[in-house]
């Protein structure tokens, strides 16, 4: 389900808030490979759902039960007697109140879930936007997109206006063998004429006090760049060593003041020809609060305005690959090709120090263990 990228922001919000047909919404689930979302699931469907949460609903009962039979003492002090078969009635019930409960959150959670997605879609069709359901493994050179596995955009609008832009919501699974963690991001994606060196700025408000930054790739801090004013207060520079003067060149006062003005919330990257907004929480960008796609298409109009300067930079050292200097310029050279050196594409990673901790810690207990043993040996 798409329609050709609109070259306009929308202005038709009705459809992210209006009454929407069930018979609708089951139909463009169904289309697009949806699961049921309205607990519809067939007689058999029922009949398996009624006995496994009755099994359940058993198993937990079983030890509510014994509980309350070993407080049974207590409770006849207090003038409450009641026979074993009385006890596990009452704790049965009460089990299975609480799983019907918690079924019935999960189905009315899914039917949201339906509700939001077609809302969108409409909302994308009544504007002229594209719009993709979802997209398994989405080939984006962005750092969230090459980690975990499980890797899905959802909800996936596209404009043309005047660069090609896609909103969409991300989610990505990290396995271990205990634990599967999953991780939802939103993000916009401004795809440029030309491609830039790799550049990241870490919001520095959505970074956690006891864990730093959210970014899902630990980045090597000699990478950092400190710019003027007060933007480091707001934002961690990070780009390839040897090209901070073509960040300069990139973010002047007034982009700086722009992205403090309006992206501060985010973090920001540059990857190849891309330009990417990444949100990392609950609140998803591409979803049914009007107020959040006029913020959205309100600031890419902004960073429009600021994206022509960018597109003039060049890479002067495809043109002197051996000469050592760096200094792109603002009035670049004709002859050299658009694109940037290996060293500019990609900035280095460092590991992160909750992978070297258990090192750290066994070759701490390596050390020490033995020197208890001569100490008390000694004595």
């Amino acid at each position: 389900m798409s329609e050709k990228a609109a070259d306009r922001a929308p202005s038709d919000f009705a459809p992210l808030s209006g009454p929407v047909d069930r018979g609708a919404v089951r139909a463009y689930e169904s289309d697009n490979g949806f699961a049921p979302t309205d607990g519809r699931s067939g007689g058999f469907g029922v009949v398996v759902g009624v006995v496994l949460g009755g099994v359940a609903a058993f198993v937990i009962a079983l030890p509510l039960a014994l509980v309350v039979m070993l407080a049974s003492p207590v409770l006849e002090q207090l003038g409450v007697n009641m026979s074993s078969d009385r006890v596990f009635q009452i704790a049965f019930l009460g089990a299975a109140t609480l799983i019907a409960c918690l079924a019935w959150f999960i189905v009315k959670d899914r039917r949201r879930a339906g509700e939001e997605r077609y809302r969108v879609s409409r909302f994308a069709a009544a504007n002229g936007l594209e719009f993709v359901p979802r997209i398994a493994d989405p080939e984006s050179p962005g750092m969230i997109f090459g980690i975990g596995g499980d890797r899905v955009a959802s909800e996936v609008v596209r404009l043309a206006r005047p660069r090609p832009v896609e909103i969409a919501n991300y989610r990505y699974v990290q396995k271990t063998a205990k634990t599967h963690e999953t991780f939802s991001w939103s993000y916009v994606e401004i795809t440029l004429e030309r491609r830039l060196p790799h550049i990241v700025l870490d919001s520095r408000r959505n970074n956690s006090p006891a864990l730093g930054s959210n970014l899902p790739v630990p980045l090597a801090t000699a990478q950092r760049l400190s710019l003027e004013g007060d933007f480091d207060r707001y934002f961690d520079l990070y780009c390839p060593e040897g090209y901070e003067a073509d960040a300069l060149y990139l973010f002047t006062p007034d982009v700086m003041a722009r992205f403090v003005d309006t992206v501060a919330e985010f973090d920001i990257e540059i990857v190849d020809d891309r330009l990417y907004l990444y949100s990392h929480g609950s609140r998803p960008l591409s979803g049914t609060d009007p107020a959040t796609w006029e913020w959205v298409f309100a600031t890419i109009d902004v960073l429009d305005a600021k994206l022509e300067r960018w597109e003039r930079w060049r890479d002067d050292r495809l043109a002197e690959p051996d000469d050592g200097v760096s200094a792109s310029t603002a009035n670049p050279t004709p002859g050299i090709p658009r694109g940037v050196a290996p060293q500019g594409r990609r900035l280095k990673h460092r590991i992160p120090v909750l992978a070297v901790l258990p090192l750290v810690v066994m070759v701490g207990i390596w050390f020490v263990i033995p020197l208890l043993e001569s100490l008390t040996g000694g004595d």
